[in-house]
């Protein structure tokens, strides 16, 4: 494996990192600003705190990086700490899973990128990342650009992927000398969604969308930028509970299932058959970014009763709690009634196939469809024929 991180630094001029350490427009931020320039005015006083899921991405991170540079598997830092958190058997399975499909990308002349910064203010003022990893393959003249998400939450995309192409950026301003690089191909790696994504870009697309981005960074750092309400760039948005644009947005969605009330109507929704079909669209399309503008104004009306203030018409109380074992139940259970203080229970799929293996685990696991479930027509998956619905579940009766 060649290390390709030296040959970037060779490249790049020294950089400031005080300067960077407070830029603006982030390449993980990217879809936020890119989509709605005015939402990095309306988050610049909003404090960046870290969250226990973020504090979990980053210590998957690490895990990963210290596995590449080491050259090791996850499973020998198991019960160590690494940044003072210590890594379970979960984590170092999920991450191994990315560390062996990187891996699986090398090749005998291909060049290693491991948490390496990449430049790209030529396009974005002061624009800095640091991605994953990547790997050129000069005798392909590819360049593979991986990113790790840990989260189980929301499910990532690499089609058209704001951040891998601005790391894409990046690598082509610092080693575009090269001339090694025809293409980019950006990989979305999600274990804990059983999600992995890739899309390809070219050199000259992505100089396109280089101009594209340049357009629009110059744009959010200008006074008054618009504010443009979407999924994407709302998703993460620290300003959706006050934003105007968002409020105004939702209001005209929502008025699509709204009747027109006279003082005799009790009922303020118009009933579903009368709504009609696009306004039904126009309301699945749109349901995620609804849903989320009302969470976030519960979540900013919370926030400002737990730290003491007012909010008329609303209260916190305590909700429903279940009895729970004191430290010491253990101990006095196992005294009072020997062995019957435990139940048994079958190990877990992961557990058993580390104990025997998959080809004997193939013989007693299967894996089920899943539930049914309705989505954007955007979205990647094949879509199910109705049809196929009922020859699915006759073939699972058959195998019981």
């Amino acid at each position: 494996m060649k290390l390709g991180n030296d040959k970037m630094k060779a490249k790049k001029e020294e950089i400031n990192h005080e300067k960077r350490k407070h830029a603006l427009l982030s390449a993980s931020g990217s879809s936020r600003w890119i989509n709605c320039p005015g939402s990095v005015e309306a988050e610049k006083n909003y404090p960046r705190t870290e969250t226990e899921f973020s504090k979990e991405g980053t210590l998957a991170h690490e895990l990963a990086d210290n596995c590449f540079k080491k050259g090791k598997d996850a499973d020998s830092f198991i019960g160590k700490r690494i940044t003072g958190e210590i890594i379970s058997k979960d984590m170092a399975r999920y991450v191994q899973e990315y560390i062996d499909y990187v891996r699986s990308h090398e090749t005998k002349d291909s060049i290693f990128f491991g948490e390496a910064e990449v430049d790209f203010s030529h396009v974005v003022p002061e624009g800095f990342g640091t991605l994953d990893n990547a790997v050129l393959i000069p005798s392909q003249r590819i360049c593979h650009i991986f990113d790790l998400k840990y989260g189980a939450g929301v499910l990532v995309s690499a089609f058209e992927n704001t951040q891998g192409q601005l790391y894409a950026l990046g690598i082509l301003n610092d080693l575009g000398w090269l001339g090694d690089i025809d293409k980019f191909r950006i990989h979305i790696f999600q274990p804990r969604k059983e999600n992995i994504s890739y899309w390809d870009i070219t050199v000259e697309e992505l100089n396109q969308f280089g101009k594209y981005v340049e357009e629009r960074a110059a744009l959010a750092l200008s006074k008054n930028a618009p504010r443009i309400p979407g999924e994407k760039q709302c998703e993460w948005c620290m300003d959706k509970a006050n934003c105007k644009a968002l409020s105004k947005f939702t209001e005209n969605i929502i008025m699509a299932a709204f009747d027109e009330v006279d003082e005799e109507q009790e009922e303020i929704f118009k009933p579903v058959e009368k709504i009609s079909d696009k306004e039904k669209k126009l309301i699945l399309d749109n349901k995620d970014l609804i849903i989320s503008f009302f969470n976030s104004i519960e979540k900013d009306v919370y926030d400002r009763l737990i730290t003491g203030g007012e909010f008329k018409g609303m209260k916190l109380v305590y909700g429903k709690s279940y009895r729970v074992f004191k430290p010491n139940a253990e101990a006095f259970l196992k005294k009072e009634l020997g062995s019957e203080a435990y139940e048994k229970k079958l190990i877990g799929i992961t557990e058993a196939e580390k104990r025997i293996g998959k080809k004997k685990m193939a013989k007693i696991t299967n894996k089920p469809l899943g539930k049914l479930t309705m989505v954007k027509s955007t979205d990647p998956r094949k879509a199910v024929v109705v049809e196929d619905v009922a020859d699915n579940f006759e073939d699972l009766d058959d195998e019981l």
